[in-house]
């Protein structure tokens, strides 16, 4: 479950940010949704308050009809840091 969610993240963060919003990339979207959703529910990751609202700012976003792309690349960018270190 970790590694799901690490390796969507990191396949996020390998896409430009023009491509963040593109219908191509929804499949990428909902699975990282997924896995933060699998990982806020049960709690793998030794999280700080902190790191489960940046994760949850990013879940929301990946959630939303239309998927802002700037927003969306700062969201990735910061959940990464919140997560990478920890595991």
């Amino acid at each position: 479950m970790i590694e799901r969610l690490l390796t969507s993240l990191r396949a996020l963060r390998r896409v430009s940010v023009d491509e963040l919003e593109s219908p191509a990339l929804e499949s990428l979207r909902r699975d990282c949704a997924d896995a933060l959703r699998l990982e806020l529910d049960c709690r793998q990751l030794e999280l700080g308050a902190s790191e489960r609202e940046v994760l949850e700012h990013l879940l929301d976003l990946l959630e939303s009809p239309e998927p802002r792309a700037t927003e969306l690349e700062r969201a990735i960018r910061a959940a990464s840091l919140a997560v990478e270190p920890v595991y």
